[in-house]
């Protein structure tokens, strides 16, 4: 039984329009590049097919230099590989799998409706279809041998509504079909069972939104009749990362910068990093500073200030309750710090929660 590969969702060429001018080049190279290390792994590995359930394309029309680039990587795969265009590169006429030269390697599924290719296995029949316009309905219905592998390759989402090919799971238990290989949704759904037939959506190949954070890669393994082993397989893509960092108890950018280099995730050099700066600040960070030096490390980097400025200490030194006991007291320890700052910080911050209590406030 085959070895295959399901990857979905490239968005190769996608916009970056939220990265700066010079980066968006790069990140379609790097696009590129974990096309090619796929291809490598598929030849390492002995693969039987390689699955790409739609949206290898970021946009139905592509520039003739980056179809031809792609396809150019694909023509090095050592085994068959099955497309099935979705709603980002559905097939029309001007698609660059209407108007491109196609490796002899590469099988584009052009049709509505499901159509066969059967491997040279003999034992192996992937069916797959193409969305025709932003938005498609492929019914799953095919007759099926059931003496064979019938595995369907299909740009869908499962029990969705957006009408980007939804599939019901009363669909895929009439279906028949061994596996669905699905594409659309940008997040990995584990592989699954719905009746006898198990699917997955491997999430996107490429992120392409910042807010697609995560990990993302491809499925990769053996498929046989009541048995599906398949793993996950991170690509080498940009990813997205965000991290939050609670301003509390930070007294200078000396602080912030040891607090946040525990949580910087790695390997930097293809990451876009978020981080969001929250609770209350005891200071004004130099925001620009700090994401000079992150960019120096990540491929990019965005530092957000989401705190809130810490209410003036002072306000009852003069009160004659107990809010202005406890600050009298404070303030005269912190007098007594001798240009300590980490002290001077900590007593600063106990004021805050002392003075928030007394308020009936809460603090994060």
């Amino acid at each position: 039984m085959p070895i295959v590969i399901h990857a979905a969702d490239f968005h190769i060429g996608a916009k970056f329009d939220f990265l700066p001018e010079e980066l968006v080049d790069k990140a379609v190279e790097m696009q590129l590049r974990s096309l090619h290390a796929l291809v490598a792994y598929a030849a390492a590995s002995a693969v039987d097919a390689v699955l790409i359930a739609g949206d290898l394309f970021d946009a139905p029309e592509v520039r003739p230099q980056l179809s031809s680039a792609v396809f150019a990587v694909l023509a090095k795969c050592p085994c068959p590989v099955f497309l099935s265009p979705g709603n980002h590169d559905y097939y029309h006429t001007g698609s660059p799998y209407a108007t491109q030269p196609l490796p002899a390697n590469l099988h584009v599924f052009t049709s509505r409706t499901l159509e066969p290719y059967a491997l040279d296995d003999g034992q192996t029949v992937i069916w797959g279809a193409a969305f025709q316009d932003n938005k498609a309905s492929i019914p799953l219905d095919a007759p099926l041998d059931d003496t064979k592998l019938n595995i369907c390759l299909v740009h869908g989402e499962l029990g969705g509504t957006g009408g980007y090919n939804s599939i019901s799971e009363s669909t895929v238990i009439g279906s028949g079909f061994d596996y669905i290989a699905l594409g659309h949704n940008h997040r990995f759904s584990g592989v699954f069972r719905i009746g006898r037939t198990a699917l997955s959506c491997p999430g996107c190949f490429s992120a392409s939104a910042s807010n697609e954070t995560g990990i993302k890669g491809y499925l990769a393994g053996r498929l046989e009749k009541g048995n599906v082993s398949l793993t996950f397989h991170p690509s080498e893509a940009v990813e997205f990362m965000d991290i939050t960092l609670p301003m509390t108890g930070l007294h200078s950018d000396t602080a912030l910068a040891e607090a946040l280099l525990p949580k910087l995730p790695t390997p930097p050099n293809r990451i876009c990093l978020t981080v969001h700066l929250t609770g209350t600040r005891m200071y004004n960070p130099n925001l620009s500073a700090l994401a000079r030096s992150l960019r120096q490390s990540f491929f990019h980097a965005t530092v957000l200030d989401e705190s809130a400025a810490m209410q003036d200490l002072y306000r009852y030194q003069d009160d004659d309750g107990l809010r202005g006991t406890v600050t009298r007291d404070f303030m005269s320890r912190m007098e007594k710090c001798n240009n300590d700052e980490r002290s001077y910080a900590k007593l600063t911050l106990a004021l805050e929660y002392a003075l928030a209590a007394l308020d009936g406030r809460e603090l994060d």
